[in-house]
């Protein structure tokens, strides 16, 4: 079963440091940083190398 991680932290473009936060799929914490580091590394064409994370966290449970 997977769960939700916010991910949040800072990469690399250019010359300067952006900030992201990103909800994605994943089985544990360490996984969340890493599927986080491939899609910003994908979209971005960034090193996961110039990608910093700050914190990895459950997401909140939406209400229904």
């Amino acid at each position: 079963m997977s769960n939700s991680y916010v991910v949040k932290g800072k990469f690399k473009l250019k010359y300067e440091w952006k900030q992201f936060t990103k909800t994605v799929q994943a089985k544990d914490e360490a996984s969340a940083a890493s599927v986080a580091k491939s899609i910003l590394g994908g979209n971005h064409c960034v090193k996961r190398f110039e990608i910093k994370v700050d914190s990895v966290e459950p997401a909140p449970v939406k209400a229904q």
